[in-house]
């Protein structure tokens, strides 16, 4: 059976450029599309046995100032077979947490919020404020709050804080490293009641459109179940869950394509983010057992390719993706998806493809 795919080596008659932010904001840094063959043909065949097992959604490598590799492979809709295309965006699930990092830290350099701003400051009365929460303990996990998911389906910014004032917290974890879904919900208020606009808006003009980053959505006001914008999932969330809500906005909501979400992290150390915003971003605040704990995202060390900078996102109904960036081989690779292998069974295509990919770079100098 024939698979639809766009891939890299199809459109290497001339030099492509791929847009970028440069010093000068409302120029864009080149990134040259040029393919890497000694990378082409291994990756090809990981995702060509990938396609074989139900994937369908987009591969991005970036070196240095190239983009090395980009294809996109896979029915967006295997049914009514729609096949992804270059512009097909994918929900990346936790990944929304590293957007949301990216545009706190903005918001500081912004001078719109503080790192060590208590909570109180945006949600006053409530019983989180009295506990003493900053921005930064949400940010690192370290609120106590888990992810209860209780901002789901909650509209508007007042139900949602009284949802998330009414949520679990663990006494044990407060002060240390507690993976949570509902502390990012609350930054994604506090972005909004800071600078006084949605958060959507914020994300496109204080990141998205800085780094010229065209390809790109959000839960609620893109099209989710139209497979020629959005790729389709395994099982498809309920109607009311689609919806724009405070439960996806700043911790799960995000959507892109793998060569935009490549090109947001190439873009951090190119005048997205100060230097300063860098350090943060990138502070190691905590051990677990993938590796260290940053904003948003884990550090982590391979055994042959060095220090890795890894954003992870998995939904239950099947979106999954990662970024990894190699930072001792100046190479980032972007997988997004709308699938697991098999339908549902096995390990998420995020692992799959990025852990053959980086056999290969282990290979390739």
């Amino acid at each position: 059976m024939n698979f639809p795919r766009t891939t890299l080596a199809a459109l290497m008659c001339f030099a492509l450029v791929l847009p970028a932010r440069a010093a000068d904001p409302t120029v864009c840094r080149l990134i040259h599309k040029i393919a890497d063959p000694a990378l082409a043909a291994p990756v090809d065949a990981v995702v060509d046995k990938a396609v074989g097992e139900g994937f369908a959604g987009g591969v991005a490598i970036i070196r240095g100032d190239r983009l090395v590799y980009a294809r996109v492979a896979g029915f967006s809709d295997r049914r009514a077979k729609v096949p992804v295309g270059e512009h097909t965006l994918f929900h990346v699930a936790s990944i929304t947490k590293y957007l949301t990092a990216i545009m706190v830290l903005k918001g500081v350099e912004d001078g719109k919020i503080r790192l060590d701003d208590p909570l109180s400051k945006y949600a006053l009365g409530t019983k989180l404020a009295a506990r003493g929460i900053t921005l930064g303990d949400l940010l690192a996990h370290r609120s106590g709050l888990g992810s209860s998911y209780v901002a789901e389906r909650k509209r508007t910014v007042a139900d949602a804080i009284e949802a998330l004032d009414d949520a679990p917290i663990d006494e044990a974890k407060v002060g240390k490293f507690r993976y949570s879904n509902d502390g990012y919900d609350l930054l994604g208020i506090v972005l909004e009641r800071a600078y006084g606009r949605p958060y959507e808006e914020i994300a496109r003009e204080e990141v998205l459109k800085p780094a010229c980053i065209a390809d790109a959505g959000f839960w609620g006001e893109t099209d989710l179940v139209d497979p020629q914008k959005v790729g389709q999932p395994l099982e498809r969330p309920s109607s009311s869950l689609r919806k724009r809500n405070y439960g996806m906005i700043g911790s799960s909501g995000f959507l892109i394509t793998a060569a935009g979400l490549a090109r947001l992290e190439s873009e951090l150390g190119n005048g997205l983010l100060s230097a300063g915003s860098l350090d943060a971003l990138r502070t190691p605040r905590g051990k677990r057992s993938v590796g260290e704990i940053a904003f948003g995202s884990f550090l982590v060390v391979h055994d042959k390719l060095g220090r890795v900078i890894s954003a992870r996102g998995y939904e239950d109904w099947g979106d999954n993706a990662i970024m990894n960036d190699y930072r001792d081989r100046d190479v980032i690779v972007a997988v997004v998806t709308s699938k697991d292998p098999k339908e549902g069974a096995g390990e998420p295509f995020r692992n799959v493809i990025s852990k053959t990919i980086e056999d290969i770079l282990a290979d390739v100098r």
